[in-house]
């Protein structure tokens, strides 16, 4: 695995690994609850035309998140 960075500064179409979830326990449970776990495959499909929200692809799933939600989502590359 890379070099770990969050969800909000992977590069659009790169697919990449959750390693971790921050933020509160409330925010922590509310990403797991939507299938952010670590393990679980991601990617960023596009972003909107101002930069927020983000398109995901998650667990088959696509879904739109702010960024600073993005932010609390760790990630590595994949390969």
């Amino acid at each position: 695995m890379g070099k770990e960075i969050t969800l909000d500064i992977a590069a659009e179409q790169q697919e990449m690994k959750i390693t971790g979830v921050t933020g509160s326990q409330a925010q922590k449970t509310r990403m797991l609850q939507m299938g952010f776990t670590p393990g679980t495959r991601v990617r960023i499909v596009r972003s909107a035309p101002m930069a927020d929200p983000l398109e995901i692809k998650v667990r088959g799933t696509r879904m739109l998140l702010r960024r600073d939600e993005c932010r609390k989502i760790r990630v590595a590359s994949a390969e």
